[in-house]
């Protein structure tokens, strides 16, 4: 499948930041989101996190959270969201990534497209590698993945750790 031309990823203001949260609302679990805080479902402690996270990773890399997300947006419709997050590495120059994508933008091309930009982003800013993880059941994104170049290894925990270096 061919990657949709329309993909852009852009910085999350509190604007993105309430459309965002719409969709995840309405359009995913909010265990593929947020972590599970305060019980089940959309409560007030995972809506916190939320905008708290967005807020702190709006920084970028270089801010005290050491992480950059952006909004995934096709055809002008928010659609998920894509984050940059340094590890822990003396060098600096790897870091972590992660997307998540409401139901109705799954195997449409959108996350492949998102991945890139992500990728492009992580070039400028001067890091060497990224890296993922995924359920080892998630083969979407072990293709996706290997598609970008990733090398994969199985873990013993059930989840795939993927690296790209760039």
């Amino acid at each position: 499948m061919n990657a949709p031309r329309d993909v852009t990823i852009v910085d999350v203001d509190a604007a993105v930041a309430d459309r965002l949260l719409g969709l995840a609302k309405r359009d995913a679990s909010p265990d593929e989101v947020a972590p599970p805080l305060g019980g089940p479902g959309w409560n007030l402690e995972r809506t916190a996190w939320f905008f708290s996270y967005h807020h702190a990773a709006a920084a970028g890399l270089d801010g005290p959270a050491a992480e950059k997300s952006w909004a995934v947006f096709s055809g002008g419709d928010v659609a998920g969201s894509i984050r940059l997050k340094r590890e822990p590495h003396p060098d600096r120059l790897s870091a972590e990534t992660g997307i998540w994508l409401g139901r109705s933008y799954r195997s449409r091309g959108i996350a492949r497209a998102a991945f890139a930009l992500v990728l492009a982003e992580a070039r400028l800013a001067g890091l060497q590698r990224v890296t993922a993880r995924t359920l080892a059941g998630n083969l979407s994104a072990q293709r996706l993945l290997e598609e970008a170049g990733a090398v994969l290894t199985p873990d013993d925990d059930g989840t795939v750790h993927a690296v790209v270096d760039l």
